[in-house]
């Protein structure tokens, strides 16, 4: 009776091991057993809103006044500095400067002009891609422009003018297209209607 107590005593014993070892079977050690339960997330690219912008324009434009209508072919250079209104929306104030040259031939008499414009813009972006490296960002604002030098002797030299435009950016660099024209007034001539194209670079 007591052997047969022994036996059955020793048959469970393996029993229980043989069960406890099965449990770690699939595993080569208990490091392993511990990595496969903590996985570390890899990390999220992050992204950078740059603030300031040097950028090219190049405006096909007409001067209006009251006698004649005149086409001008512009270029300018400006600078542009973003300011984002609120942390968790993609709403921007941009603000910046920029000087344009202006040329014009008519009946063999050249006009060239030199202008200085102050552009303030709202931009908002809309991104294409999970990393917000790509975007579209239209905008609008006003201006106020002074003619420097070149003008007619009739040629008011402060107007105040408003523009719209998209923008599509491209990490670092963006291209646009925009319009703007003066706010209407009898008293100020000449009234510009500009279409450009321009491309911006970030940093």
């Amino acid at each position: 009776m007591k052997s047969f107590r022994k036996n059955i005593g020793t048959i469970l014993f393996l029993c229980i091991c043989s069960n406890t070892y099965a449990q770690y079977d699939n595993y080569d050690s208990v490091e392993d057993w511990t990595l496969e339960d903590v996985e570390e997330e890899a990390p999220k690219p992050q992204h950078k809103e740059y603030k300031n912008a040097l950028y090219v324009h190049y405006s096909p434009s007409r001067y209006f006044t009251d006698d004649y209508k005149q086409k001008f072919h512009e270029f300018s250079v400006g600078y542009a500095r973003s300011i984002q209104i609120m942390e968790d929306m993609p709403y921007f104030l941009e603000v910046g400067a920029n000087v344009k040259y202006s040329h014009a031939k008519d009946n063999g008499i050249k006009y060239d002009l030199l202008t200085f414009r102050i552009p303030v813009n709202a931009v908002y972006k809309l991104y294409l891609s999970k990393t917000k490296d790509i975007a579209l960002a239209p905008y609008a604002g006003v201006h106020i422009r002074a003619i420097a030098a070149g003008k007619e002797d009739d040629w008011k030299s402060f107007q105040i003018g408003w523009q719209t435009g998209l923008r599509f950016y491209y990490n670092k660099v963006y291209l646009g297209v925009s319009y703007s024209r003066d706010f209407p007034d009898k008293e100020k001539n000449p009234h510009v209607h500009e279409c450009s194209v321009h491309v911006g670079y970030c940093f």
